[in-house]
């Protein structure tokens, strides 16, 4: 039998939702109630000297996007899912223990939406072709895939997501280079999963390994290169809270939560030579007394934890984010290694990554 909806609970129904709405409208006038989000302008309602066809679900975009309080009131849904149901949003994976995981990597882990062979060999065509220019200058070259946080902590990923072969893209693309090509390569998977138990590698509320997880990767690729590395025990290690964990903003946009880190201290260590604002600068120079010759590395935002350990490795050191990779920069500076690290979610970008070499050619 269905329920009967009476006039009087239409009537309330359709009070509460002009009220809300009238709230949330009206609290826009506010100063500072209503923030601006890039790509949010106010749609037109005329367009061409015609009311616009698609006015209705532009205007309701922008609403979505532009309406009072809508941090706050984000912040309380996303609480209700990740406490009650578990679940966060199109960006954001609800993990066990508190854990956050990057919902793009959610195909890697359940191995859907796999590289096809011709994108796994026009990847590894690209790296060699790196590798072979790089060397062509007098550079050493080591490639560096740094893991998805799901495939070091698969263990705090929810149990719905199965996998559907234990066989990674990661898996067959080291496969195809060992067996196809000679790039000098370093799996930091069997170096992370040893080091858990020493302590935790990554954030639980961001996507990006920790203090403690970068300097376990940046100590094997220097084994990997036979770099001298400085006496770590001489500078002040910390554990802080106040990392703002990636995740957390895009699950509680209204609200700075904090997660822990280790952080050593490098003040006096190393200088940066380039107009240097945030760690995710596009090009970031630095120099010091390091005894390792120099170094360009080609990297992403899995890197900015790096970048300190590195500059005091190496007496200078560039650090590109631009992809296609600038191999030019061999043309006019004297390397000895060249680093390429990309995130294991992003290994399909390294198809096409030697197109500079191509145009240079």
């Amino acid at each position: 039998m269905k329920p009967k909806f009476t006039k009087a609970a239409g009537i309330l129904f359709c009070v509460l939702f002009f009220c809300l709405f009238s709230v949330f409208s009206l609290g826009m006038l506010i100063p500072g109630a209503s923030e601006a989000v890039e790509g949010a302008e106010m749609p037109a309602l005329i367009t061409d000297g015609r009311i616009s066809d698609g006015f209705g679900s532009d205007f309701e975009t922008w609403f979505s996007k532009r309406f009072a309080f809508r941090g706050s009131v984000v912040d309380a849904f996303s609480a209700l899912k990740e406490t009650i149901f578990k679940t966060g949003n199109d960006q954001v994976i609800v993990g066990k223990d508190n854990f956050l995981f990057y919902a793009d990597t959610a195909q890697n882990f359940t191995r859907s939406n796999a590289m096809t062979d011709d994108e796994i060999a026009a990847a590894a065509e690209s790296l060699s072709a790196l590798q072979d220019y790089a060397e062509e200058h007098g550079a050493r070259f080591l490639f560096v895939c740094a893991p998805n946080k799901n495939t070091v902590y698969p263990e705090y990923m929810p149990d719905r997501y199965d996998r559907l072969t234990e066989v990674s893209d990661l898996d067959r693309f080291y496969a195809y280079l060992d067996e196809n090509t000679d790039v000098s390569y370093l799996d930091l998977r069997p170096v992370l999963s040893e080091a858990k138990d020493d302590g935790l590698l990554y954030h639980k509320r961001d996507s990006h390994w920790n203090g403690f997880g970068a300097h376990v990767g940046y100590e094997a690729v220097a084994a990997a290169l036979g770099l001298k590395i400085p006496d770590f025990s001489q500078f002040a290690r910390t554990e802080i809270d106040t990392h703002e964990g990636d995740l957390d903003r895009l699950l509680y946009p209204g609200t700075v939560k904090y997660d822990d880190d280790i952080v050593w201290n490098f003040d006096g260590q190393y200088v940066y030579t380039s107009a240097f604002a945030t760690t995710m600068d596009m090009e970031i120079t630095t120099r010091s007394a390091g005894e390792n010759g120099s170094l360009l590395m080609f990297r992403d935002s899995f890197a900015s934890a790096w970048m300190g350990n590195f500059a005091i490795t190496f007496s200078s050191c560039r650090f590109e984010r631009a992809v296609p990779y600038r191999l030019d920069q061999l043309e006019t500076g004297n390397y000895d290694v060249v680093i390429v690290e990309i995130v294991e979610r992003n290994l399909r970008t390294l198809i096409g990554a030697d197109e500079r070499i191509k145009g240079m050619e």
